[in-house]
């Protein structure tokens, strides 16, 4: 799903749910546990389709936010105010994926699309904002319910490099765990997240039917 030309490289997610630039791992105390693996040239997911989601409470006020630190908050939103991608060149790839998941459930597609990894890939920003709404926001929108519940965020210092990062979304519901892998590259100094691969892959399949 990713393409790097320094050296070329791809991230593909293989899952039989497959999710923005990541795989959903579900798992259960006891069983044999998804494995995840990463190398130059990709990222596979095999998963336990045995397992149940999490219930979506809907009515339950969060913000992926809470996480971020004041400075970090005001940062984001002197982005939000005044279109400056470099107010996000401190941020980790955790709190890149923290501000991904606002901006969608504020279905803040502009901002979506100034996050997202370019690599002289992505068609001009209503095309994206088209295709991003008919392949892809559904699917967002009920990642952003499920993990919201997320019991941690971390990096995966073993499979991230310079250049690429892996960040795993965990939550634990009763003897299930789940997590989510977020692919993040480096790009004019900060991390972004690859959408737009993604959200050509749906599109392609979507046409094959």
């Amino acid at each position: 799903m990713l393409k790097l030309k320094l050296p070329m490289l791809s991230v593909i997610v293989v899952s039989s749910v497959l999710l923005i630039a990541c795989s959903e791992e579900k798992s259960k105390s006891g069983e044999s546990p998804g494995t995840t693996t990463v190398t130059n040239h990709t990222v596979q997911h095999v998963e336990d389709s045995k397992s149940t989601p999490p219930v979506i409470d809907r009515d339950y006020d969060f913000t992926y936010l809470e996480e971020l630190s004041k400075e970090k908050r005001d940062l984001y939103e002197e982005f939000l105010s005044n279109e400056n991608i470099n107010s996000l060149k401190t941020f980790t790839p955790e709190e890149m994926v923290l501000i991904m998941m606002n901006l969608i459930l504020e279905h803040n597609f502009e901002k979506l699309y100034a996050i997202t990894y370019n690599n002289n890939e992505l068609p001009d920003k209503q095309t994206f904002i088209d295709e991003y709404i008919n392949y892809l926001l559904d699917e967002q929108i009920q990642d952003y319910l499920i993990y919201r519940y997320y019991n941690d965020i971390s990096l995966d210092k073993e499979t991230s490099t310079e250049s690429i990062a892996i960040v795993q979304l965990d939550i634990i519901f009763g003897s299930s765990h789940y997590r989510k892998i977020f692919a993040l590259l480096k790009e004019d100094g900060m991390w972004k997240v690859d959408l737009y691969n993604y959200i050509k892959e749906k599109k392609a399949k979507s046409e094959e039917k």
